[in-house]
């Protein structure tokens, strides 16, 4: 259930006139009104997920978009002048300008969704000068995903746990059974977290498989122009022409999966010590919570 909140306004602050601290505040207190968590939201830092129920904030990946503008509204920057990359292009690179309303040039997609991200996006794109202080304390989106997956893993463990130990017979029987299968999966999940190879490896995986239902789309959308250029008739065009429309939707999506799938890849073979120092925080849990499995099965 959502905790109720009052609507605030802020008023918008030059980016370059605060601390990366600071915007990071502003942002935490600026996407309150989308969090369904108060007890993660409350204590909520650099690394809190703004997505998921466990260890985020509760918000729904549809309000991504508005955790955007909430961002936007808030902050001010002179990277305002838009410049083509190339003359005729559609796509523009943003330059200093007259300060103004910040527009964030990539979006608010899955890579940005903690604060501390938020921040190290508003960084990338030059709306801030790059802290690397503080971006040494943000953990990266490889690592989020890896430590959230190790929370969920912890959590419905211990689920089952519970259910078990309230039951006797041939239902605990079932049930204990059930627990060993599902402690299997969080140890690999906890060796997995252990090594940066493997993690690195696993993710490489998710990356290939994305890559490769991309290029079949790509194909697709290929054979489809193809055709358009022989269609024989009006019908058969504006047929053809709904297909293309609906292959190059699912080709964008399938596009940005990738994109992030390619990013965590690269990253999971990294790990900077403020990452070490979560990833540590979340073995210890599911090493604790698989001791009590052991002894109950």
């Amino acid at each position: 259930m959502a905790f109720k909140r009052r609507e605030t306004v802020m008023e918008a602050v030059d980016l370059n006139a605060i601390t990366p601290e600071e915007a990071e505040r502003r942002i935490i207190a600026g996407v309150k009104k989308y969090a369904t968590n108060e007890a993660n939201w409350s204590k909520a830092d650099a690394n809190t997920p703004y997505l998921g129920h466990i260890i985020g904030m509760g918000i729904e990946s549809s309000n991504l978009a508005d955790i955007t503008m909430s961002i936007e509204r808030q902050f001010l920057t002179k990277k305002t002048r838009r410049v083509p990359v190339a003359e005729g292009s559609q796509e523009f690179r943003l330059e200093e300008g007259e300060l103004g309303r910040l527009r964030i040039l990539d979006g608010q997609d899955a890579t940005a969704a903690t604060p501390g991200l938020s921040i190290k996006m508003l960084m990338d794109l030059g709306h801030m000068p790059r802290n690397e202080a503080y971006l040494s304390r943000v953990v990266s989106y490889a690592y989020i995903a890896a430590i959230g997956d190790g929370h969920r893993s912890n959590d419905s463990l211990r689920k089952v746990i519970d259910k078990v130990s309230k039951l006797s017979g041939p239902e605990r029987a079932e049930a204990a059974a059930n627990l060993k299968a599902i402690a299997q999966q969080a140890r690999a999940t906890e060796g997995l977290l252990a090594d940066p190879k493997a993690l690195a490896e696993s993710r490489q995986k998710t990356c290939q498989s994305d890559q490769a239902a991309c290029d079949a789309l790509a194909q697709e959308l290929s054979v489809v122009q193809g055709k358009i250029k022989g269609a024989a008739s009006a019908d058969s065009l504006s047929a053809l022409r709904s297909e293309e429309a609906e292959i190059k939707t699912r080709l964008k999506m399938s596009a940005a999966k990738l994109g992030v799938s390619s990013a965590v890849a690269k990253e999971a073979a990294r790990r900077s010590p403020a990452e070490e120092a979560k990833v540590q925080e979340i073995r210890r849990l599911l090493q604790e919570t698989l001791a009590q499995a052991e002894k109950i099965a």
